[in-house]
């Protein structure tokens, strides 16, 4: 078994704003400082502290963005660490495929556990996999200012990186 962590490992969440005033607001890019996760040859779990969300900075375009960033408490306001302390992910099934893997499994957000695949791509001997998140289908409410004028898209985007299993 391969465990990763933070020190080897990454986990990002990307949203993106809406709304009317959408051209007020930025695109996050968030990071993860607490989790684990679990390589073994046909299987993937992984444990996430849902309080170790953080804001990294503000994006425009998929490009960092300058100025100054009011930092929100994601692990309290959207995610409500302190009911729901973890995420996980548990596979069922782990197939190779050209260039990467397909993996299938179970994610638990928020109390709330959905199946689904994604793929993972093997590339500069790192495993990585980008994930769309439909936040709502996990019973959570996307953040909204200005009476709704500005918001996040309940859509978001995961990207998991690891050193790929077996080396390059």
């Amino acid at each position: 078994m391969t465990r990763i962590g933070q020190d080897t490992g990454s986990i990002e969440v990307f949203t993106f704003r809406e709304g009317a005033l959408s051209a007020l607001g930025h695109d996050l890019r968030l990071r993860v400082s607490r989790f684990d996760i679990d390589l073994l040859a046909d299987s993937v779990s992984a444990r996430v502290e849902a309080s170790s969300l953080r804001v990294v900075g503000a994006m425009r375009g998929g490009n960092p963005a300058d100025g100054t960033l009011s930092e929100r408490n994601c692990a309290r306001d959207v995610l409500e660490a302190q009911k729901f302390a973890e995420a996980t992910f548990v596979s069922s099934e782990v197939k190779q495929i050209e260039g990467g893997w397909s993996v299938r499994g179970t994610l638990t957000i928020h109390g709330v556990a959905h199946e689904g695949t994604f793929h993972v791509q093997r590339k500069d001997g790192r495993a990585i996999a980008r994930i769309d998140v439909d936040i709502r289908s996990f019973r959570m409410k996307p953040y909204s200012a200005m009476l709704g004028a500005l918001r996040v898209k309940p859509q978001v985007l995961v990207v998991v990186e690891t050193p790929a299993p077996g080396g390059g």
